[in-house]
């Protein structure tokens, strides 16, 4: 039995919330590493950002495959938590924390996850960006 339409365009605009956050989370790293990280508190507020996003797209999956997926996702972003995981606007982030951050975000960026490329919602489409994303080379 095939899902409904209505299931189908929530998932893809659930999709498109986390594109949207990852792209986000891309563009604000760039944006501190470019403007010495005057504000680094932005990029952990963006990366809370996309957890969530992520976490409300599980919450309203139904397969396992595709749960399973995103848990991946979910985990790899939380590598990048910095702090106790509340936010905290006067965040200082280390050397090593302002590193891992361009490193993610330069996987980010050649992965797509920019807002210079059109992106597909479709699950299978996503699905293969999301796995390249939390696949180390």
């Amino acid at each position: 039995m095939s899902r409904p339409t209505k299931n189908l365009l929530s998932d893809e605009l659930l999709n498109a919330y986390i594109y949207r956050d990852l792209a986000q989370l891309e563009a604000t790293i760039q944006d501190q590493k470019d403007n010495n990280w005057k504000n680094g508190a932005l990029v952990v507020q963006k990366l809370d950002d996309a957890k969530d996003s992520i976490i409300l797209r599980m919450g309203m999956e139904r397969d396992d495959d595709k749960e399973t997926l995103l848990w991946k996702l979910h985990d790899y972003m939380k590598k990048f938590t910095v702090g106790d995981g509340t936010l905290a606007l006067d965040i200082s982030l280390n050397d090593k924390q302002r590193a891992d951050y361009i490193y993610l975000g330069e996987k980010l960026r050649s992965g797509g996850w920019t807002f210079n490329k059109g992106f597909d919602t479709n699950w299978d489409t996503f699905s293969l960006k999301l796995q390249a994303l939390v696949t180390e080379s």
